[in-house]
C-alpha cells in the first residue's frame, strides 16, 4: 500500500501443500506471497472479483472463483505463466472447495439445482459437474478431501457463515462421507447432537463447527469452533474422543483456514490479516505482508462527455446555463470558452442521485433552479439555491408533474 497508515484488508488465504507459498484475496484480486511473509505479487488484475483460491497438489496451478463472466465461475491459473482458463459455464455461482489428490479434478459447491447448496465434482478439463451430495434447502460446503482421496469432510452450515455465537436453532455440522456418493455411509463428526441413523463422533455442540481440514496422516480433522466462547482451531481424532483445542485466541474472528499437509501449517484470516499456525511448535502469529499496487477504485473521477446532453436552459440574466446529462442536473457559465476552461473549472454538478432529474426552469432572479425528480417513486418538484447551495423539496403529493414554470415575480 502506498500509505503506511492504511491497513490492507487481506482475506481468504490458501497455502500450497509444501507450505512454501500463500495465496490470498486483496482488493478483489489474487496475490501470492512467501509463506514467511514479505512483499506480495499480484496474480490477477481484472475489474471482476476473485475469491476462494486453492492450490493444486503440486502447487503449479491455482483454482479460484470469479464473476468475470456470470455470477461466479471457476477458473484455473497456471502459476508458471499464462492466462486463466474458465472451467464452468452456468448462471449459478460456483465456489472452489478442494482438488482431488491426483490433481485431475476439483470439488465445488453450488446452487445449480436451485434448492440449496450442493457438492459436486468437476473434471480438470471442465464440463458439467457431477452431483455428489445434496439436501433440500441445506447449505453444504467447505469441503476438504482426505489424503487418500477416498473420503471427504464437509460442513452443513444452515445459518449464514458470517453469523457468530451459539445457535441451537440453526447450528452448523461437520460430516464425513465417501468420495463416491453413499448417503448411508455418512458420519456426523461435529454438531448439536446425534442425528437419527448418524451417530455423532464428538461431544454435542449447538454452535459453529466449520471448515474441516484433514491432518496429514488422515486420522483426524482440524476445524473451527466457538465452543470455548471464541472462534479457535480444534482437532478431532477420527477414532473418537473429545476434540482438542489448538489455538487460544480471545478476540476477533478466525475465518477461511487452509492447511499445508506436507508442512504442518495452517493459515487463516483474522482481523483483515493473514495468520499462520505452526502445528508442531504451536506458534500462532500474523504474517507481515505488503501488497503493493494501485487500487481499482478512483474516489474522484473527471469525465469529458461529448454526447447525452439535453434540456439546455439559459438563465434570465444570460450569464448561466443549466443542462441535463445522463439524468443529472449541471450548471455552468454561459460565456465559457476553451481558453477560459482551465481557469473556470469543470461544470458544477447540481444533483447526484440514482433518480432521473429533468424539465429545468430558472427563477426570474437567476439565483435558483427548479427541476423534477422521481427519487421518491413519483415526480416531485425540487428547488436548488445557488447562493446557499441547498436543495429544497417543494411538493409531497406523489402525483405526476410536468414542465414547472415560475411566475414573473418569482413567488409561485
Amino acid at each position: 500500500m502506498s500509505d503506511p497508515a492504511v491497513q490492507a484488508f487481506l482475506r481468504m488465504p490458501a497455502i500450497d501443500p509444501d507450505g512454501r507459498w500463500v495465496a490470498f484475496v486483496h482488493a478483489g484480486d489474487l496475490w501470492l506471497v512467501d509463506a514467511a511473509g514479505g512483499v506480495a505479487e499480484r496474480l490477477t488484475a481484472h475489474p471482476a472479483a476473485h475469491t476462494s483460491p486453492r492450490f493444486n497438489p503440486d502447487g503449479s496451478q491455482l483454482a479460484f472463483t470469479s464473476n468475470r463472466n456470470g455470477s461466479g465461475e471457476i477458473y484455473v491459473l497456471p502459476l508458471h505463466g499464462g492466462t486463466a482458463r474458465q472451467l464452468t459455464f452456468h448462471d449459478a455461482r460456483h465456489t472452489v472447495e478442494d482438488w482431488t489428490p491426483d490433481g485431475t479434478a476439483l470439488y465445488l459447491s453450488s446452487e445449480r439445482e436451485q434448492f440449496g447448496t450442493a457438492l459436486y465434482r468437476l473434471d480438470g478439463a471442465g464440463g458439467t459437474p457431477t452431483l455428489l451430495y445434496a439436501e433440500p434447502y441445506e447449505q453444504l460446503g467447505q469441503l476438504s478431501v482426505a489424503p487418500d482421496g477416498a473420503t471427504f469432510a464437509f460442513t452443513n452450515t444452515r445459518e449464514r457463515w458470517w453469523r457468530r455465537g451459539p445457535n441451537p436453532f440453526a447450528p452448523s455440522e461437520i460430516w464425513l462421507g465417501p468420495a463416491e456418493p453413499d448417503e448411508a455411509a455418512l458420519r456426523l463428526i461435529a454438531g448439536p447432537g446425534p442425528v437419527a441413523g448418524y451417530p455423532a463422533l464428538a461431544a454435542p455442540y449447538a454452535g459453529r463447527n466449520a471448515w474441516p481440514l484433514w491432518a496429514a496422516h488422515g486420522q483426524g480433522l482440524y476445524f473451527v469452533s466457538d465452543r470455548d466462547g471464541n472462534e479457535n482451531l480444534w482437532y478431532q481424532p477420527l477414532e473418537g474422543g473429545p476434540p482438542q483445542q489448538i489455538t487460544t485466541l480471545h478476540d476477533g474472528r478466525l475465518l477461511h483456514p487452509q492447511i499445508a499437509r506436507n508442512a504442518g501449517l495452517i493459515v487463516f484470516e483474522r482481523g483483515g490479516q493473514i495468520w499462520r499456525c505452526d502445528l508442531e511448535s504451536g506458534e500462532v502469529a500474523p504474517l507481515r505482508i505488503t501488497a503493493r499496487g494501485d487500487g481499482k477504485v478512483t474516489p474522484v473521477r473527471y469525465e469529458s462527455w461529448q454526447r447525452g446532453f439535453s434540456e439546455l436552459r439559459l438563465s434570465p440574466d444570460g450569464k448561466k446555463i443549466a443542462f441535463v446529462a445522463r439524468g443529472e442536473v449541471f450548471a455552468d457559465f454561459a460565456d465559457k470558452e476553451i481558453d477560459r476552461e482551465l481557469r473556470q473549472g469543470a461544470s458544477f454538478r447540481v444533483t447526484d442521485t440514482r433518480a432521473r432529474e429533468r424539465e429545468l426552469a430558472w427563477t426570474p432572479n437567476s439565483q435558483a433552479l427548479l427541476y423534477i425528480s422521481d427519487r421518491h417513486g413519483e415526480d416531485e418538484i425540487y428547488r436548488y439555491d445557488f447562493l446557499t447551495r441547498q436543495e429544497q423539496r417543494l411538493t409531497h403529493d406523489l402525483q405526476p408533474k410536468h414542465l414547472p414554470r415560475i411566475a414573473p415575480d418569482g413567488k409561485w
